[in-house]
């Protein structure tokens, strides 16, 4: 089977004492890096990843991700810079434009303009980290004089850029170090994706040799591979009806009139869970016995994911999600021999 740089690990609906030990329990096994989450209207990623960063000393920390519009990338370089020095230099920061409908409708701050402003929020954050003092007048961001009154412990913190649509994917390319794929995301997908990121690099003339692609993936393994697909049926079916008529879907060869029904159960305020065929599961999801969920996890590697990052499933115990991917799915993808079981 192909082999990844490394394995993830990611959970949004934990307390803060159950992130430090999920944390902890992945540096023990091997993970590379914890992805924390900042969703609305959940706990906020980076006293999240403060906890977990003082708690453990390799483990890479994530933040997966913020947006330009609630934090303002003065604010996020300061948090940045501070998190930098409880880990050590193990941050990586996970940007994203968020939705319309959290920022706008619900938090009623102006949504514009949104790959200008992930573009203009690279940029300051990266000089800010140079030590460079800076007045910035974009189209989006202005700054006037404003420099950090501290040096991180590394000029550059990696940034992956956390988006879904075509132009933001080809922006990836062009200016990230790397790209954090959304739950959903299939072997079809990830190929789409990486076609316009490719687009993207190629337009600014930039290699993309070492660029990480990590995905957020549904994993839900169990000997028992009926519980083990039925546990992932409601989370298919409620991200079917969230994401809609959107490329992550239509891509794969999900007829948009299906889509459509989707959508108009969950408007109605039903979980469409009877709609979701065992294709969805094995296109949208990684669920079943080992075996399956191996051959699953091969295929969207084979598309180009350089760091699967499996994401809680609900009803399954983060720990027990921890434990059978490194039981089940570590060995037979990794290299490092340390990471097989009983390490």
């Amino acid at each position: 089977m192909g082999q990844v740089k490394e394995f993830g690990i990611g959970f949004e609906n934990l307390d803060a004492k159950e992130f430090v030990a999920c944390a902890r329990l992945a540096e023990e096994l091997g993970f590379g890096t914890f992805w924390v989450p900042e969703d609305y209207f959940y706990r906020g990623a980076f006293t999240l990843a403060s906890a977990i960063a003082s708690q453990t000393t390799s483990l890479r920390v994530g933040i997966g991700v913020v947006n330009p519009y609630t934090r303002h990338p003065v604010l996020t370089a300061m948090e940045l810079g501070a998190l930098e020095e409880v880990s050590g230099g193990r941050v990586l920061l996970g940007l994203g434009a968020s939705a319309k409908i959290w920022i706008e409708s619900q938090l009623r701050i102006p949504y514009v303009k949104p790959a200008a402003a992930m573009r203009e929020s690279v940029e300051i954050i990266r000089r800010l980290f140079r030590g460079e003092r800076l007045s910035y007048n974009g189209r989006v961001f202005q700054t006037s004089n404003v420099r950090l009154n501290f040096q991180p412990p590394r000029p550059q913190v990696p940034i992956h850029l956390g988006v879904m649509g075509p132009k933001n994917l080809e922006l990836a390319g062009e200016i990230a170090d790397g790209l954090l794929l959304s739950v959903m995301s299939s072997p079809a997908y990830v190929r789409y994706a990486l076609e316009q990121v490719r687009r993207g690099a190629e337009r600014v003339g930039r290699s993309l040799e070492g660029f990480e692609v990590g995905v957020y993936l549904t994993v839900s393994i169990s000997e028992d591979e009926q519980a083990a697909r039925e546990a992932v049926k409601p989370f298919v079916a409620t991200w079917i009806a969230l994401i809609g008529n959107h490329p992550m879907l239509t891509c794969t060869g999900l007829p948009p009139e299906e889509i459509r029904l989707f959508t108009e159960t969950f408007a109605r305020g039903e979980i469409p869970t009877a709609r979701v065929t065992d294709w969805m599961i094995d296109t949208f999801a990684i669920a079943g016995s080992p075996q399956r969920c191996r051959e699953g996890l091969a295929k969207i590697i084979e598309a180009g994911v350089t760091s699967p990052v499996p994401f809680e499933v609900p009803g399954v115990s983060a720990e027990k999600t921890i434990r059978d991917v490194h039981t089940h799915l570590m060995p037979y993808f990794l290299a490092d021999q340390a990471a097989r079981p009983g390490r």
